[in-house]
């Protein structure tokens, strides 16, 4: 979600810098311990020990369904929203499970049709198809500018979460490393 805010910002600023973004997984705390990588942006619980996070943004989540789909036109009851057919995000590292572990204490079992490894994609596959998904709102709603998908409260009550970014320990006082924590924490504000 940050990316083409803080590219176009660098072309700018620091047109010689390079921005490699990989994907986020439960190996990303030690590739920030080794310098692999410099910063994780994201919602991660699981990167504490060791790695200094900074808050950026409040995040909660939506759900995203075809603006054709003919039962999505109003906000639906949690019943029929749970009996749609449903798109899960399988991102590993992240915290996006977070939703099935809530809906699953909560006692409520969604009906899963599709699993998919990352959010690439998704906003084409609802705009096409009866299937619902849940995602975080900014990207629910970046999503809906590009694609036939319309963008709702789910009708069950989710957690917030924070998106921070992360960086290890040893590449606290790192000039480069505090230039972009900064750049990118600016930005965000903005």
């Amino acid at each position: 979600m940050i990316l083409p805010t803080l590219v176009n910002h660098l072309r700018h600023v620091a047109p010689g810098v390079l921005i490699e973004a990989v994907k986020i997984s439960t190996d990303s705390a030690r590739r920030l311990e080794s310098g692999e990588i410099d910063m994780a942006v994201g919602f991660m619980p699981d990167l504490e020990a060791g790695v200094y996070q900074q808050k950026l943004s409040d995040q909660s989540f939506v759900c995203l369904a075809s603006q054709r789909h003919t039962r999505a036109k109003s906000k639906p009851s949690k019943r029929s929203f749970l009996a749609e057919g449903h798109i899960v995000v399988t991102t590993s590292g992240t915290g996006h499970v977070i939703v099935d572990k809530v809906l699953a204490q909560k006692g409520y079992k969604r009906r899963v049709v599709l699993k998919l490894p990352s959010f690439l994609g998704v906003a084409r596959i609802v705009a096409q198809t009866e299937l619902l998904v849940i995602v975080p709102r900014r990207l629910g709603e970046a999503l809906a500018l590009n694609e036939r998908v319309r963008v709702f409260d789910p009708p069950l009550s989710l957690p917030s979460y924070s998106v921070k970014q992360h960086w290890h320990e040893r590449f606290h006082a790192d000039a480069g490393n505090v230039w972009l924590r900064r750049t990118i924490a600016e930005l965000l504000r903005k």
